[in-house]
């Protein structure tokens, strides 16, 4: 491999070459320190930039070329987690990376992404406007100019006057400067000023883009890619607009681009370019070499001391042999692609990173209820009441039985002392079943599934609408459509399925929890123990089927008559209450256990429908309203599994 400009022998430097290192924006060199991880097989990349130059990485993809310019760019920070990760993960050695240390920090770099990199919330004018007001420069100026005399003095209603003449003139500049940024990428400041991002075309957006690097006065510019997905005759109107700013402005460009002549263009090395000039030279290697051997060999025209090609040699495959190296490549992971893949990730991340919410949220509801309920039970005190319940009733049947109109207090004092022995010892009883009748109802039939729904409306019925809000926004659904697969079933079915697993086992993982608090929050306040407290909640939640069959079976525990009349007897699930089949299905449904499980999984069909629904309604959807749309399925499914819960109670109502 013949060495790069940067690695030839030094020579002594022309009186012009000196001159040009008084514009010296940036010294960069890396190095290929790990051939098993490094993406490009040169030993060094090594490149400087000055004022108004431009460096053209060029190179396959997955070269390495985008994880050299965002590190240039601050994206990677020079840290354990930057240059230390480069090292450890892709073998990369950031030797050098010199800025000239008399051009401020915030005024060094910019990048311009292949994307549309703009605020979606704000007009074109709006992001250069916010560009322009950040810009470190004019920050500086305005904090450091004077300007208090004009406000020093003066009356009240004079200073004021002259405030509003002042911020007048301040907002008339501001839009005549963004006027000529816009402007000066080619776009108009009237007709796409007032345009969102997604209303702009892919030329448009990068222009815009582009205007946004301009006001932030940035002496490099990184540009990813800057022409991909563009047509032609856009895409040299682009190279024209960086050819026109690296010139006039002094701005160097770090350009990476597949397009050698339109980067021949940005050079200033071709004034135009033909559609079938364009397609004639695209026959030759996609670098513009015709030997396609990646030697590094600058494209014509590019020996200027400002213009230079940089080529990385992508890693091929085979470079991984093991007999090259010692590493082997494994096969790429497949993964995700068939519904049942797709299902149990779901699953796992709907149970486990939902579990601790859950768990934590029950903790201390359960902990708050029974210690809120178990203390009112304590200071509850019904024996005096009851004591003068029985003075009453039992005074005239002593008068009765003894005929004398005044009770000897002996009689009295014996009836207190036997009541309050029965008190003691039937209400601390009663207290404790009490105590756990109501827990156990209060958590599995009431609040349990209730705020178990509640936290998952946030949690998955959230995190589903913003999937799918951005496979909306980024166009991934149609992608979908177009290879014949429907994103319903892509994304929904897996998650409906999953989150029917994963509700029930989370209501009832939470519900458990907060009744075996309550276990041991009683005996704290004198109310049970926990043995009874058990027992107590297991009769109440396990009740007996009233339904004619499983009756007669636990009556005459088992098969003791003849095998028909069994056989007819015990098949017979009409409920004891009516003949009504419908109410048999009541019956089963308000059954503690069934009611459960069955109010979990309506719930979360309701949140995982609404939030289908509100994900899936815009077709087009932007960016900037994946937010709206989570907020829009967490609101609505909560309000619809509150108003299910009343219809719940309801039907609860008629098993009474």
């Amino acid at each position: 491999m013949e060495p790069t400009e940067d690695e030839r022998p030094n020579r002594t430097a022309s009186p012009e070459e000196e001159a040009e290192d008084g514009d010296l924006i940036l010294e960069f060199d890396a190095r290929n320190v790990d051939p098993t991880k490094c993406p490009f097989t040169n030993d060094r990349i090594s490149f400087s930039l000055r004022r108004s130059s431009c460096v053209h990485l060029a190179g396959m993809s997955g070269a390495g070329k985008s994880t050299l310019s965002s590190y240039i760019a601050g994206l990677t920070p020079p840290s354990r987690s930057g240059a230390g990760a480069l090292r450890h993960t892709l073998g990369i050695e950031i030797a050098a990376c010199s800025w000239n240390s008399s051009i401020p920090p915030g005024e060094r770099v910019g990048m311009l992404f292949q994307q549309t990199t703009l605020l979606d919330s704000l007009t074109v004018a709006g992001n250069v406007l916010v560009a322009l007001e950040n810009c470190p420069s004019v920050a500086r100026n305005r904090n450091g100019g004077g300007g208090g005399g004009e406000d020093g003095g003066g009356g009240g209603g004079g200073g004021g006057g002259r405030r509003r003449r002042r911020r007048r003139a301040e907002a008339h500049r501001r839009r005549a400067t963004v006027k000529g940024l816009l402007e000066a990428v080619g776009l108009d400041y009237l007709r796409d000023g007032p345009k969102r991002p997604s209303e702009l075309s892919g030329g448009m957006a990068r222009r815009a883009s582009l205007a946004l690097q301009l006001a932030q006065h940035k002496r490099l510019i990184v540009l990813d890619e800057p022409f991909a997905g563009l047509d032609l005759a856009t895409g040299v109107g682009v190279a024209r607009e960086l050819d026109r700013l690296r010139r006039e402005r002094g701005t160097a460009l770090l350009l990476i681009s597949h397009e050698p002549e339109i980067v021949d263009i940005v050079m200033g090395e071709a004034t135009r370019i033909a559609p079938d000039a364009y397609v004639a030279t695209a026959k030759n290697d996609e670098y513009g070499r015709r030997d396609g051997k990646g030697d590094g060999i600058p494209h014509a025209g590019a020996s200027s001391s400002l213009h230079r090609t940089v080529t990385l040699n992508r890693r091929d495959s085979s470079d991984y042999d093991g007999s090259k190296v010692g590493v082997a490549l494994r096969h790429p992971s497949v993964f995700g692609k068939d519904a049942h893949e797709r299902f149990f990730v779901k699953l796992l991340d709907y149970f486990l990173y939902s579990l601790p919410l859950i768990l934590l949220t029950f903790l201390a509801a359960g902990l708050a209820i029974s210690m809120l309920s178990a203390d009112i039970l304590r200071r509850v005190d019904v024996s005096d009441t009851v004591l003068s319940v029985v003075q009453r009733e039992i005074k005239p049947l002593i008068q009765m039985f003894t005929g004398e109109e005044d009770v000897n207090p002996m009689y009295t004092m014996m009836i207190n002392m036997k009541v309050r022995a029965m008190l003691n010892v039937t209400i601390p009883p009663a207290k404790a079943s009490l105590y756990a009748m109501g827990m156990a109802k209060l958590f599995v039939l009431e609040i349990g599934p209730l705020i178990t729904a509640l936290l998952l409306s946030g949690r998955i019925g959230g995190s589903y609408s913003g999937e799918v809000a951005t496979m909306q926004a980024t166009a991934q659904n149609k992608l979908l459509l177009t290879l014949g697969i429907s994103p319903v079933i892509w994304t929904f079915a897996p998650s409906l399925l999953a989150s029917w697993l994963a509700s029930p086992l989370l209501t009832l993982a939470g519900t458990l929890l907060a009744l075996e608090i309550a276990a041991h929050v009683g005996p704290m306040y004198d109310i049970g123990s926990i043995t009874s407290y058990r027992q107590e909640v297991r009769d109440a939640v396990f009740l007996p089927l009233r339904l004619r069959g499983v009756v007669a079976w636990r009556e005459n525990e088992g098969w003791d008559k003849s095998l028909t009349k069994s056989v007819y007897s015990y098949l017979d699930l009409r409920s004891t209450l009516s003949d009504k089949y419908s109410d048999a299905l009541i019956e089963i449904a308000t059954h503690p256990v069934c009611f459960h499980l069955i109010k979990s999984v309506v719930f979360i069909t309701i949140i995982m429908g609404v939030a289908e629904v509100a994900s899936r309604r815009n077709a087009d959807l932007t960016p900037k309203d994946v937010p709206k749309v989570i907020t829009t399925s967490v609101v609505g499914g909560s309000l619809l599994v509150i108003f299910a819960d009343w219809g719940f109670s309801q039907l609860l109502l008629k098993r009474q």
